[in-house]
């Protein structure tokens, strides 16, 4: 028999950015061009639980026309379930306020992730792999994240100014304690396209 628990949480009041639809900047045509990213961060204050609200996470890295790149926002885990059978916690999640890389030259591309709200066609989804516990009886964990990255055409800034598109970005922590306060470091990877907007 498999032993399960559901944790739940509001998403309502963590998001503020309005997706601008039908933007004058798109009458001129777009060119698209393909898109690549990758980086490793740190959520400072460990990983939100359901129920907790949005916590802090940053990134460097490379990207296709960001170059070298900084990039800051806040995620919110929104459901989990865990199954001691198989030893996984599956869940959703999703950017709890714009995820915003700046690139090289100071040039803002914003995004949010894991929203339909914002342009997703998915929620994010993640895996939690327990690998033990702590003396103290908390779990162990190892995560894996996917979700769709929609760039947010009317807050961007510069080269960015008027782009869309999207890619799918997949990250993976370093072991971490479940619930802890401590820095969990994580690195992630995309691929997708983006459509500049013709000068």
């Amino acid at each position: 028999m498999i032993r399960t628990c559901r944790w739940t949480a509001p998403m309502g009041g963590v998001l503020a950015l309005v997706v601008v639809a039908g933007p004058a900047w798109a009458g001129g045509g777009s060119v698209s061009k393909p898109f690549k990213i990758s980086g490793e961060g740190i959520a400072p204050m460990g990983l939100p639980l359901p129920g907790q609200g949005a916590g802090p996470h940053w990134i460097d890295g490379q990207a296709t026309h960001l170059g070298r790149h900084h990039g800051e926002g806040t995620v919110v885990t929104d459901t989990a379930v865990v199954d001691l059978e198989d030893g996984v916690i599956t869940g959703e999640f999703g950017g709890g306020s714009p995820f915003v890389f700046e690139g090289a030259n100071g040039d803002l591309l914003v995004t949010y992730y894991g929203r339909p709200e914002f342009g997703a066609e998915e929620v994010g989804t993640f895996t939690l792999d327990i690998l033990g516990v702590t003396a103290g009886g908390d779990l162990i964990v190892e995560a894996a994240w996917v979700a769709e990255f929609v760039v947010q055409p009317g807050a961007s800034t510069g080269k960015f100014r008027g782009v869309t598109g999207s890619w799918i970005m997949y990250a993976y922590s370093d072991p971490f304690v479940l619930g802890s306060t401590d820095p969990a470091a994580y690195r992630w990877e995309g691929e997708g396209r983006l459509s500049f907007p013709k000068k």
